[in-house]
């Protein structure tokens, strides 16, 4: 990962909102949602009891049903509510594309899936999660662009007067990077501190087995730091990782099928599995231009929807479906990969729902770790008409960079105007270590 740590002093606007709910179920998608009413991040120690038998033999041996327990008195972080008119997750808000490239691109593998005219997974979800939003971004008009989130990513338009044939006219945002890394990228190679996600990545809300995002940031190139492989092309994936970001290996996982390493990549200095690979570079149905369906690859060219990899592929157990199961999971530069051999064919490989992972992340207070400080994020900004197309934006906020900050607005409101306040982000220069003497201001309003 490259031009990653190069921040200057950008200006946040805020709206005040109400909020609503927010489900971060995993696929397939969801029939139903569920939403996550808090964060708790234990400010104790947690600990193991036993609920049956334990049989001690040279080694201990553990037989019956453990129960984590804390310790201590948890810090609960309540969830912000969103309105309806802001986000439904599960693509069910009945949001208008925000602009007709984010359509062409959603109608193009996932509208022959709503259809029915396909059965696998979804690329993006069953609809759009919000309206039209609009985000900083510092190369964008107005340093800002237009940008839509749906179950399994973000769309974006970064310059709306750019060449619409182009195949990158409409991005998908680095989320898997942000979220492992706990900072929020506002331009090229701007980014400011959040926090990382304790989120699981893989498995039903709530799921305590899977390994979160933040799991993943000691074996991910990240703003946190790089961690790369070497080429391990034809080789096996063995190793483990649990949801504290524990890693391991187990030899037995070498006998299921599709866990070949075939492809190094050198941008990132990682290796992709068989399964992912063919994935990545699968062909199928999908819906041209002219609305007919043909049989294309599915993601050209491959990486457009995933980014390249930043870690290794490594085996999880999660619950999915109310059962335990065995997942590989790989983290992508924009998505979060999962293979769940026993599912039915279709849908053994996923894209995680990233999109309403990241959301919660960033606009809803959920997902803190232990001891992370706790931030109100800055509230989402809808699109002043709900699309942009072209020409010059409305900015979102106004107010000008200081080197102090003035909290932007906090607390439950109806729906309010953008640009409610500024804060600041402050200079991190291209080196792991910052400027002496200079720090990096967290995004949104410090919670007491």
């Amino acid at each position: 990962m490259n031009k990653r740590w190069i921040t200057a002093a950008t200006t946040f606007g805020a709206a005040a909102v109400v909020f609503s709910a927010a489900a971060v179920a995993q696929t397939p998608s969801p029939g139903a949602t569920v939403s996550p009413g808090a964060t708790t991040s234990p400010a104790a120690t947690v600990s193991g009891t036993v609920t049956g038998t334990v049989t001690v033999t040279g080694t201990s041996v553990v037989s019956g049903t453990a129960t984590r327990v804390v310790t201590g008195t948890p810090q609960v972080i309540p969830t912000i509510p969103v309105s309806e008119r802001i986000y439904v997750p599960g693509g069910t808000g009945n949001f208008p594309f925000a602009d007709p490239a984010f359509q062409s691109v959603w109608n193009r593998t996932d509208a022959p899936v709503l259809s029915g005219q396909v059965s696998r997974t979804w690329f993006w979800g069953p609809g759009p999660n919000t309206p039209g939003l609009i985000e900083q971004y510092n190369q964008g008009q107005n340093r800002q662009r237009l940008v839509q989130y749906f179950d399994k990513s973000r769309m974006e338009i970064n310059n709306p007067n750019g060449d619409r044939s182009q195949p990158f006219f409409v991005t998908n945002g680095l989320l898997t990077v942000e979220l492992i890394s706990g900072f929020i990228q506002l331009g090229d190679a701007d980014f400011a501190r959040f926090h990382p996600a304790c989120i699981p990545m893989s498995g039903d809300f709530g799921d305590v087995l899977s390994p979160t995002y933040f799991a993943f940031q000691g074996v991910s190139n990240t703003q946190a730091g790089d961690h790369n492989a070497p080429d391990r092309t034809g080789q096996k994936v063995l190793e483990t990782i649990d949801r504290d970001g524990k890693t391991g290996t187990d030899a037995s996982k070498g006998n299921i099928a599709g866990v070949n390493l075939v492809h190094f990549e050198p941008q990132t200095h990682h290796n992709i599995p068989q399964v992912f690979w063919d994935f990545l570079n699968s062909s199928g149905p999908v819906r041209n231009a002219g609305g007919q369906i043909v049989n294309e690859q599915l993601i050209q060219p491959w990486n457009f929807a995933s980014g390249f990899p930043i870690s290794e592929p490594y085996w999880a157990r999660a619950r999915i479906g109310g059962q335990v199961k065995d997942v590989m999971i790989q983290a992508y530069e924009r998505r979060a990969l999962t293979y769940v051999p026993t599912n039915t064919a279709g849908f053994q490989v996923e894209m995680a729902n990233i999109g309403q992972h990241y959301f919660d992340w960033r606009y809803r207070n959920y997902g803190y770790c232990t001891s992370e400080p706790v931030i109100t994020p800055t509230a989402p900004v809808p699109a002043p008409t709900g699309t942009v197309v072209s020409g010059t934006t409305t900015p979102a906020a106004t107010g000008t960079v200081s080197g102090t900050t003035t909290p932007a607005a906090t607390g439950t409101a109806g729906v309010g105007t953008p640009g409610a306040g500024t804060a600041t982000a402050t200079l991190f220069v291209a080196t792991r270590t910052p400027v002496p003497g200079v720090t990096i201001t967290p995004q949104g309003t410090p919670v007491p």
